[in-house]
Order: structure tokens, then sequence, then C-alpha cells
């Protein structure tokens, strides 16, 4: 008997063009394409975590078309906290506290940043919210979690699209879903950088998180020397606007619809459909089968 190939999703950092993983996932669960792994950092972490969870992709989208675009602002004016501050923070608190990570019906780690070793981290254990505010803890506007004996900042700061966690969580095939939102901090921003370290009480943890804009570039290149996923599906034409998360959830529906030939393909074992590279938009086929 042949064993099935399990599929693991790497949802990217983008904020709130992230709701393009919400219409990807919509489409492989309306394919009838299992899921069985999820990695995803930043705002990947919260809408894979979810799914992860058992929320649906019918919930997540009707809550991107109806939810006030007010309350996804107030969400960041909050720090990010999935407390009960705001609606659309308790709307997530609501169906995901309590739950524990190793305890959901899906296979899932949400990606951090560690500040003081300065290397990526995949949550696999403890708390569901604990472990998405720490992915979702974008620097400036965010302070620092501390979890499990490290401080933690937005895992899209050291990586972008966690393909190796998916990979080391059990995925056989991953598909990779790029938002284009990749942490440059410019050098200008160590000032704000060290004023943050400053309201930080320990010494060793200012230190790290003042050297952070210098170590930036070097650890992107390391990472970018990790797995590459089978197939990277980049949906186009987002906007980054709270007011244009409709037209990111359609890009991912129509990005992930072009995939679905290539992924039933890496899942049966079958020769791969030629895919136009230069079509944006579509799957970039990373890795061939033997």
């Amino acid at each position: 008997m042949v064993k099935r190939l399990k599929l693991g999703l790497a949802l990217g950092a983008g904020g709130t063009k992230g709701a393009a993983h919400v219409g990807v996932m919509k489409v492989l669960q309306e394919a009838g394409i299992p899921i069985d792994v999820i990695a995803g950092t930043s705002i990947g972490s919260l809408y894979g975590g979810a799914f992860a969870a058992g929320y649906t992709t019918q919930e997540m989208e009707d809550g991107i078309r109806t939810y006030p675009r007010a309350d996804v602002i107030r969400f960041f004016v909050h720090r990010l906290k999935i407390r009960h501050n705001n609606r659309l923070s308790r709307y997530f608190y609501d169906r995901l506290a309590g739950l524990s990570i190793e305890k959901l019906p899906m296979t899932f780690g949400a990606t951090a940043s560690d500040i003081v070793e300065h290397r990526s981290v995949t949550i696999t254990h403890g708390p569901l919210i604990d472990a998405i505010e720490a992915s979702i803890a974008i620097p400036m506007l965010a302070r620092p979690v501390a979890y499990q004996g490290r401080y933690l900042l937005d895992g899209g700061f050291w990586d972008s699209a966690p393909v190796d966690a998916a990979a080391e969580l059990g995925a056989d095939v991953v598909v990779a879903v790029e938002l284009g939102d990749r942490w440059q901090m410019p050098m200008n921003l160590r000032a704000p950088a060290t004023w943050l370290a400053d309201r930080m009480q320990s010494v060793s943890l200012r230190r790290s998180i003042a050297g952070v804009p210098f170590t930036l570039n070097a650890v992107t290149r390391d990472v970018e020397k990790g797995r590459q996923a089978e197939i990277v599906i980049r949906p186009e034409k987002l906007g980054g606007s709270p007011f244009q998360m409709v037209q990111c959830l359609e890009a991912g529906i129509a990005a992930a619809q072009q995939a679905l030939p290539a992924i039933r393909a890496l899942l049966a074992g079958e020769p791969l459909p030629v895919v136009a590279e230069e079509l944006v938009g579509a799957p970039r086929l990373a890795q061939e089968m033997a």
C-alpha cells in the first residue's frame, strides 16, 4: 500500500495581507486536499493556528468580509494582544483561549524570533494564544513576549515563510504562501531599537535588542539557505491596508486555484504540469519529483 504524502502549509508574514492565507486554505479544503501540517509566522500563525484549532475557513472569510475595519486598527493599537480589549481580539480569544498546541486536532507550529539568541524558533507546545502573540509581536509596535524562557518578537523578523518548520513538523510536501513581506529593518531604526532595549530590565536582553538591526541581514541570508518549498504560492496585487483585506482574500483564492493542478500532481507522485515562471501569482515549482 502506497503511503499518502503529508501536505504542509508554510504561511508567511504579511500583516493584513494575511487574509490571502484564508483564501488558500479555503481552496484546498473545498478541493478535498487534506492539510496535515501548518507552520505559521506572524499573521500566518494567527490564521493557521485558528484553522488548526478547528476554526473553519468559512468563519474566517465571513469575518474578513464583515468585520469593521476600525476593529482591525484597534487590534494594532492594542499592541496585537489577543485579549478582551477590543472586539476583534476578543473574537479570537473566545475561540482559542485554553487551547494547547500539542492537543490541537492538526499538527501546528508558530515561528517567532528569539532576540537573545538571534534565531528563529518554532513553538510546538504550550498555550496557543501565547504562541500566536509571540509570533505576531511586530517590533516597535508590540513589546517582546517572554515565552518558555525566551524573549520573542514577530516571526517574520527572521523567517518570512516557515518552510523548514513545516518539514520538521512532518510534512512530506510543503506549499509556502509568501505575501512579499520580509523584515528589512533599516539602519536608521537603531535609535528606536535602542530606546526599546533601554526599557527592558535585563542587561543582556537590552544588548540583544539594540544589536538586532546589525545582525538582521546576515541572519536573513542564513534562513534563505534552508529547505525550499515544493511549491510557492505568491498571490498578486496584495494591498497592505485593512480596507483591502477582501481583495487579499480573493487574491489568495485565485492563486491557490492556479496551484491546484501542481499540488495534486505532487501528492499523487505524478509528473508536474508546466507552469509559466513569469506569470505573476503562479506557483513556483521549487523542487521537482525524482
